[in-house]
């Protein structure tokens, strides 16, 4: 199992979401939690927004604006699902 962590802005070539989706298949993820960054983003806010993206095909997840450990919850929680049982 890779998870992968990816902060990402959107350009006039692709989305957050298109690059993430590219960043998840070349770097082999199973899951690629993608963190939207930009001017009006910050890595020191008190709360996060991300996108759980997977390389099965199973739908994309939102998570937020929460809390980071709500974040680290969800990222958790994503994992769990794909572990063997």
């Amino acid at each position: 199992m890779i998870v992968g962590f990816a902060a990402e802005t959107g350009d006039a070539k692709a989305s957050v979401l298109e690059h993430g989706r590219a960043k998840l298949e070349r770097k082999g993820c199973d899951v690629l939690v993608v963190n939207e960054v930009g001017s009006d983003k910050t890595f020191a806010a008190d709360t996060n927004f991300v996108h759980l993206l997977f390389r099965d095909g199973r739908s994309d997840i939102a998570v937020g604006p929460t809390t980071k450990r709500r974040v680290s919850e969800a990222v958790w929680d994503a994992v769990a699902t794909l572990l063997p049982h």
